[in-house]
């Protein structure tokens, strides 16, 4: 069925030279590129903050997207700005009046956009200070009865890993046990460290080593 999909996705791409995605309540188009015969899904960044990402952009601090984020943009070329304004004119009218250039104007990966969104449904749960009603993305664990003992954790595939380096004298055991987290991955944990007040340092790391949350507490008393 997921085959059948994305090739009924590729033949309209192909016909009209772009489709639709939903993130969350939003539907945004995207374009595609072909780099080394492979291809690769793109929107617009303007259209991007205007339909997704304007609310968040406002209560967010700049500093989230710009230290915790592993979103690289690309320039648009001259089809591909006629291609969006042509979307932005004739297929996306809801009330904005803007004119995408070549060279000037730029374009992300839709993973990168749907991950970002997703990093707005963190802050979401953070702000309410709740876990329930979101997916488990990332979140804090308290470690002991003190209230600032409160460590990050980043869900994959059902187990919650936490960042070795909050463990520090004990961590002989834990590194036989450790992964690494990159990407999209980490990038979770890196907007919890933010929040947190986490040193600078740690925010020029390309990988983490982390520990599952079960191993922790195999090896911890209760």
């Amino acid at each position: 069925m997921a085959d059948k999909t994305k090739k009924k996705d590729l033949h309209n791409i192909l016909k009209d030279g772009f489709s639709w995605k939903t993130i969350g309540e939003y539907r945004i188009p995207y374009i595609m590129r072909i780099v080394y015969g492979k291809h690769f899904k793109y929107v617009a960044t303007r259209m991007a903050e205007y339909e997704v990402l304007e609310k968040y952009i406002i209560n967010i601090h700049s500093y989230v997207y710009t230290s915790c984020t592993p979103v690289i943009a690309y320039a648009i070329t001259e089809s591909e700005a006629k291609l969006l304004n042509d979307i932005n004119k004739e297929h996306y009218g809801n009330g904005k009046e803007f004119h995408l250039l070549a060279g000037k104007d730029y374009i992300v990966g839709l993973e990168d956009l749907h991950n970002f969104y997703l990093i707005d449904l963190c802050y979401k749960k953070l702000e309410r200070n709740n876990n329930s009603g979101f997916e488990d993305i990332c979140f804090f664990i308290r470690i002991d009865s003190n209230a600032h003992s409160c460590v990050p954790y980043y869900t994959q595939n059902g187990q919650k890993y936490l960042a070795l380096f909050y463990f520090e004298g004990d961590t002989e055991n834990l590194m036989q046990r450790a992964v690494q987290l990159e990407n999209w991955d980490l990038a979770y944990l890196k907007f919890c460290w933010k929040i947190q007040g986490v040193k600078d340092k740690f925010f020029a790391i390309d990988s983490c080593s982390v520990i599952g949350f079960d191993d922790i507490k195999n090896l911890y008393p209760p």
